[in-house]
């Protein structure tokens, strides 16, 4: 079984919405981080992934031994071989939805986005996927600029991209219509936010990976209140952290923090009724 790969280490969350029937499970991953070279490849993108691929040898080994999290020998293969290994993972475990939320791609370069399309598209089962903070807010057979859904019987997941700590006037008037919609959202993107509710779990972490209420910028403010105050939305999967983390952002509501899934982290994501 491809789960009992020592690579993999799961963490498991259940959130329970009133009116939703029988169990739904997900599959959600983040920051896959793939360097991938290809016959297009010229010496400098060869250089460049190189250079990558020894960086994040040292440095998400770096971040798992902080985060006291797995690592080992199964969690030093490339990240490429990482992205093929959840990929597989998911045709195996076969969720109702694969969930990645950002940094799906270490950085935007053509081989690489092919690769990661060909993987979307040869996957047999439903997914949605969200840039991050490495990538852009668009790539060809990958994701698409803008808000998306996936529906469900009594919720749905949307994908927002916030890999700016910020998220387009554009989307933000998409993602309040789609509350006043009144359907319950599971909502998907890349940075976590902390708020005063949070604020002691996430202040353990460097401001780097989260935005809060002191941001001066005003989408930003706006799409928090959103997530805190609008009944429709029930919770957040997110990633970036590269390790993981649940915290409450406003009562009742988790926020879930994908760890690393170049180094194994798997969350397995429960809505039930």
């Amino acid at each position: 079984m491809i789960k009992d790969d020592p690579f993999f280490w799961f963490k498991e969350n259940t959130l329970r919405i009133p009116g939703v029937k029988g169990e739904h499970v997900f599959m959600h991953i983040s920051d896959t981080h793939i360097e991938v070279i290809d016959e297009t490849s010229t010496q400098e993108d060869i250089d460049k992934v190189n250079y990558q691929i020894e960086l994040w040898r040292k440095y998400k080994g770096k971040f798992a031994t902080e985060a006291g999290e797995p690592y080992g020998e199964p969690q030093t293969i490339l990240n490429v071989e990482a992205l093929d290994k959840q990929m597989a993972l998911a045709e195996e475990m076969k969720p109702e939805a694969l969930l990645l939320t950002g940094d799906n791609l270490d950085y935007m370069h053509p081989a690489g986005a092919k690769y990661f399309a060909k993987k979307l598209a040869e996957y047999s089962g439903k997914y949605l996927v969200v840039p991050g903070n490495h990538e852009d807010p668009s790539c060809e057979g990958c994701w698409e600029a803008g808000v998306h859904t996936l529906d469900f019987e009594g919720f749905r997941i949307v994908a927002v991209d916030d890999r700016n700590k910020t998220v387009t006037r554009e989307d933000l008037d998409a993602l309040r219509a789609l509350c006043d919609e009144g359907v319950p959202i599971v909502l998907m993107c890349h940075v976590p936010f902390s708020t005063p509710y949070c604020k002691e779990e996430m202040s353990k972490l460097i401001s780097y990976f989260y935005f809060d209420e002191t941001t001066e910028d005003e989408n930003a403010r706006e799409f928090m209140d959103l997530c805190v105050n609008n009944d429709a939305i029930k919770g957040i999967l997110c990633g970036h952290v590269h390790s993981y983390h649940v915290v409450e952002y406003a009562p009742g509501k988790p926020q879930i923090i994908g760890s690393q899934g170049m180094a194994g982290a798997v969350d397995i994501f429960k809505v039930v009724g």
